[in-house]
C-alpha cells in the first residue's frame, strides 16, 4: 500500500525534522496560559482559540510543504504515480496535527472547569465546527502559498501574513469602506466564522448562521479544487 506507506513517511519526516516543535509549543504554552484564570465566558474564549489554530496550522502547513527538496519531491511523486496522492498525504498530516491540537483546545478548559457555566450542546457543536473550520483555513492558506512561492519562503511567509491580516480585518474594513466587501471576497472568511461566538444567556443559531457556513463550505471547497490544481500545474 503506497499511500499509507507515503503518509507514515510524512509524518515521520516531519517528526524528525522538528519543525513540529515551535507551533506546537507556542500554541500549547497560549492555550495554558489564556486560561490561566477561571470564570471566562464559554464562546468568546474559543473565538480567540479558533483565531490562534488559523495562526498556527498556516505555520504547520508551511513547515510540512517545506519539508522536502525538489528533487525529493519529485521522486516521491514518481512512487505515488500521482501528484494529487502527494498533496493528499501533505494535508493528511497536517489535519492529524490540526485534531490533535483543536481538540486540546476544546478539551482543555471543560477538563479544568474553567469556564463560568456548563456549555451548552448547541455552543459545542458550534465551537467543534468553529476550530474545524478555521484549521481548515489556516491549511489552505500556507499550502496555497507554500506552492506558488515555493522559491521564496520568506515571501511566503510575508504572503500568508498578510492574507491573515486582511482576513481577521475585513469585516471593520467593509464595514467603513462598502467597496472593500467584493475586493475581500478570495480571502479567508474568517470573521463569518468568530462572529457567531456570542456569550449570550440564550445561545441561538439563526438563519445568518446558515447563510454564513453555505458560503464558508463553497469557499472551502473552490480553494482546495483551485490549490490542486495550482499544485497539478506548478509540479
Amino acid at each position: 500500500m503506497i499511500m499509507p506507506g507515503y503518509i507514515k513517511y510524512q509524518l515521520k519526516s516531519y517528526i524528525r525534522s522538528l519543525t513540529f516543535i515551535p507551533p506546537i509549543t507556542l500554541f500549547g504554552a497560549w492555550i495554558i496560559i489564556f486560561y490561566t484564570y477561571s470564570g471566562v465566558p464559554i464562546l468568546s474564549s474559543y473565538a480567540v482559540t479558533c483565531i490562534s489554530l488559523y495562526l498556527i496550522m498556516t505555520w504547520v502547513a508551511m513547515s510540512v510543504f517545506s519539508l522536502e527538496e525538489n528533487g525529493e519531491k519529485d521522486l516521491l511523486i514518481v512512487q505515488l504515480k500521482s501528484k494529487r496522492l502527494y498533496l493528499y498525504g501533505k494535508w493528511f498530516v497536517c489535519f492529524l496535527f490540526a485534531f490533535v491540537m483543536g481538540m486540546s483546545a476544546i478539551v482543555y478548559p471543560l477538563t479544568f472547569s474553567i469556564f463560568k457555566e456548563d456549555i451548552q450542546m448547541l455552543q459545542l457543536g458550534v465551537v467543534i465546527y468553529g476550530h474545524l473550520v478555521s484549521a481548515i483555513f489556516g491549511i489552505l492558506l500556507g499550502s496555497f502559498f507554500s506552492i506558488i512561492k515555493k522559491d521564496s519562503k520568506r515571501f511566503a511567509w510575508l504572503s500568508s501574513m498578510f492574507v491573515i491580516a486582511v482576513s481577521l480585518a475585513g469585516e471593520g474594513i467593509a464595514e467603513k469602506l462598502s467597496i472593500f466587501k467584493w475586493i475581500l471576497l478570495p480571502f479567508p472568511p474568517i470573521t463569518q466564522v468568530i462572529i457567531h461566538f456570542t456569550d449570550d444567556a440564550l445561545y441561538g443559531i439563526a438563519m445568518d448562521f446558515w447563510m454564513d457556513a453555505m458560503w464558508i463550505v463553497v469557499y472551502i471547497i473552490l480553494a482546495f479544487i483551485l490549490t490542486i490544481r495550482l499544485f497539478i500545474k506548478k509540479e
